[in-house]
């Protein structure tokens, strides 16, 4: 899926980032979301319904069918992937997300929920620090850290227009480059 991706996904950023668009394209309050962390990645997502109930969407760990779901919604279109197996799957794990050990999805609802250019700031200043460690100019742990120091120093716009959103972008990851290139270290 892509090195930025994968980035994302060890931070768990990306977890993050999809509980921000569950809240905007199903308006669904932050605090009705849960993330369940799920090894085996046979579970695309799940919904639980007003009666209790669970529905599922399952697939081996691909992201191609449930893509090609979501654009062909609400056909389903044959495809040549390789059919879920159960019963060689055997297992599946469900854990609950240590938030200590993975700031960056902490920092995802932070930024959800205090909405306005924050969200912005936090994609600005991941973008630049997943591209810094992939060019080694920064380590693993960097990351969270300059997140959190870029939203630490932003004084987010409550209502913010496009052009906010887009200068804050571009102010973020300006600030987000020198600091790395002065402080290589991020504290």
């Amino acid at each position: 899926m892509g090195n930025k991706i994968t980035i994302d996904s060890a931070t768990l950023m990306n977890k993050g980032f999809e509980v921000i668009e569950a809240h905007w394209l199903y308006n669904i309050p932050y605090d009705k979301i849960e993330i369940i962390i799920h090894p085996q990645s046979i579970i695309h997502s799940m919904v639980q319904f007003h009666d209790k109930s669970v529905i599922a969407q399952l697939g081996l760990p691909d992201m191609k069918i449930p893509i090609q779901y979501a654009l062909s919604y609400p056909k389903r279109f044959l495809n040549n992937s390789k059919s879920l197996n159960l019963a060689e799957t055997r297992n599946l794990e469900f854990k609950t997300p240590d938030f200590e050990m993975f700031p960056c999805l902490k920092y995802a609802y932070e930024a959800g929920t205090t909405g306005g250019t924050l969200p912005a700031i936090m994609n600005a200043a991941n973008e630049i620090a997943v591209w810094s460690f992939l060019d080694n100019k920064i380590r693993f742990l960097d990351i969270p850290r300059l997140i959190r120091k870029m939203m630490d120093s932003h004084n987010s716009i409550k209502s913010p227009s496009l052009n906010d959103i887009l200068e804050a972008d571009r102010k973020t990851k300006e600030e987000a480059r020198r600091i790395i290139e002065e402080e290589i270290t991020i504290k």
